[in-house]
């Protein structure tokens, strides 16, 4: 009974190495990482941590395994709402000054994802299983695994109600004179299904 505890045990670590080969790295126009299925494998999570008192908005994060050992550095993100790094992580890039630089979901390889999307002062939210992404200034969608499944093809996309999404291929953001508030304007607005479907 203990050796078929052995060998199974054996088996399973020769499988779970197996699976965790690296394989090519395929990038989009502006440096930006898509995940394969093989990606969307939990191969342990990642748990935000930082040298301030606190954790919050804007602090230096790093990110460690269970076994206490640094996967991302201090040095390169600030936090933005990730505590536990499962398939991505938002972050805020440092740009060489130390100041704060893009808003960026990240794996954790800390192959670039996409850039988040601001709502409500922080990431934007999921909804009916997808959030609204940019790559190269334009808007898609992402699923919860970091895979962006709806490309960023959109000057301003809404989010997903009822399977349907109102989007445009041409939008100007007006600013209120008034306030920090902006608007969205666009000649042609048309409605999308959670495929990348027009729906007309």
């Amino acid at each position: 009974m203990r050796i078929s505890r052995t060998i199974l045990l054996v088996i399973s670590q020769i499988v779970l190495l197996a699976c965790a080969q690296t394989h090519s790295t395929k990038t989009t126009s502006g440096n930006y990482f898509d995940k394969s299925k093989q990606d969307t494998l939990i191969q342990g999570v990642l748990i935000a941590v930082t040298n301030e008192e606190y954790l919050q908005y804007g602090a230096p994060v790093a990110y460690i395994n269970e076994r206490c050992d640094t996967v991302i550095p201090f040095g390169k993100y600030a936090y933005l709402g990730t505590d536990t790094l499962k398939h991505f992580a938002c972050v805020i890039d440092y740009s060489n000054d130390g100041s704060y630089g893009k808003w960026l979901a990240i794996d954790s390889e800390q192959n670039t994802l996409f850039d988040i999307v601001s709502f409500d002062n922080g990431p934007d939210y999921f909804q009916e299983g997808l959030v609204r992404v940019k790559r190269n200034g334009k808007m898609g969608y992402a699923n919860q695994y970091g895979q962006v499944i709806i490309p960023c093809r959109y000057d301003f996309a809404w989010w997903f109600e009822n399977g349907l999404a109102k989007v445009t291929l041409d939008a100007e953001v007006v600013k209120n004179k008034y306030d920090e508030h902006s608007r969205v304007e666009a000649d042609e607005w048309f409605y999308i299904d959670k495929h990348g479907n027009r729906l007309d």
